[in-house]
């Protein structure tokens, strides 16, 4: 046979095997309804249009047999049989609904997540495991916008009594309710939280009033309220700064991924000004040591908005969940969070995405 023959046959062939295979295993379900065996092959089954329809354009409509799928992907399942989930199907099924069937946007994955939790008993197992792998799910989703899935799980089966009784410690629920509530001030479409910080040039004058040597909050706490006016005096807000988009990073002189990226960082907003887009740099040192401070962005000629908390007033790790740096949030001329955790490399695309939901 040539090439494209053998294909053919083995195509063919394949395609045999499997309808026998298919057929096989509905006939086997249909033979064993109601048995544990039968809901196993069940998962397996896929739910397929077996008619299909023609679309205006004459060929077979694709649509319906999405929707067909969609809509019955769960048919015969119940989901209030603990079994099920130790399955080796149940899973992969579960995954394969999240990612492909349902729309990649938080809203949609919350309301998907109701819809299965609702579908067990009350504190069953399959209960207590599902709402255990969406929590750790969403809590730790690499995709940004993610953690308002995270949030609505916490305000809607944590802070209401819904999830008590799945760890055996209380302080776990807590905790994850502490998380949620921190999130939520910074999820995405929210307004950034303000924060009073002080000015690089403002640094030394800070730093002669004893908070680099303060060795407690406590002691820090006492200069703060023995300076405030002054204090105050020196503070520059984020809110105050004007301008169409506002980059907002968080990093440190010594942490070895900022050297690389506060450079890019660099060349990125140079470039931005030089496409006349209005646009400045928030640029926050998130450690106290004001000399170092100094020196690298003189070195480096960082020309944006250079500010640190000198007088330990903002809790940036509180406001921005800053656990690590750099960090880097993309607010618009509202303080709105257009983008969070991004690389530098994402910042063009990402306000040429804005400009264009402008213009619409």
């Amino acid at each position: 046979m040539t090439k494209a023959d053998s294909t053919a046959f083995m195509t063919s062939k394949q395609k045999k095997l499997n309808d026998n295979i298919v057929a096989y295993e509905e006939h086997f379900y249909e033979q064993n309804k109601g048995t544990f065996i039968g809901e196993v092959l069940n998962l397996k089954i896929e739910k397929v249009l077996k008619e299909i329809p023609k679309a205006s354009n004459g060929r077979p409509d694709s649509v319906a047999v999405f929707n067909y799928y969609k809509n019955h992907y769960w048919d015969n399942v119940d989901f209030k049989n603990d079994g099920l989930i130790r399955s080796p199907f149940f899973a992969p099924k579960l995954k394969r609904y999240f990612e492909n069937l349902v729309t990649i946007h938080p809203d949609s994955v919350s309301v998907a997540v109701d819809r299965i939790l609702s579908k067990t008993a009350p504190n069953s197992i399959m209960y207590k495991l599902l709402l255990a792998h969406f929590t750790s799910t969403y809590e730790t989703s690499k995709l940004m916008g993610f953690d308002k899935v995270f949030v609505h799980i916490s305000d809607t089966y944590f802070k209401t009594g819904k999830a008590n009784e799945l760890y055996n410690d209380d302080n776990i629920v807590k905790n994850i309710i502490n998380r949620a509530d921190l999130l939520r001030p910074i999820l995405l479409g929210k307004i950034a939280p303000d924060i009073p910080m002080i000015p690089i040039e403002e640094g030394d004058k800070i730093a002669k009033m004893g908070f680099e040597s303060a060795k407690t909050s406590e002691e820090a706490t006492k200069i703060f309220y023995a300076n405030n006016a002054e204090i105050q005096k020196t503070f520059l807000r984020l809110h105050s700064v004007q301008a169409d988009f506002l980059i907002l990073v968080f990093w440190d002189v010594d942490c070895g991924h900022c050297q690389t990226e506060i450079p890019k960082l660099l060349e990125v907003y140079h470039d931005l000004l030089k496409e006349n887009k209005n646009v400045k740099v928030f640029g926050v040192y998130t450690q106290h040591d004001i000399e170092k401070y100094k020196k690298y962005v003189a070195e480096k000629k960082l020309d944006w908005i250079n500010v640190y908390d000198g007088a330990h007033y903002t809790d940036l790790k509180t406001k921005y969940d800053i656990y690590s740096t750099p960090v880097i949030y993309l607010l618009d001329k509202n303080k709105t969070i257009k983008a969070k955790r991004i690389g530098v490399e994402q910042i063009k695309d990402i306000i040429k995405v804005i400009e264009n939901e402008d213009k619409e």
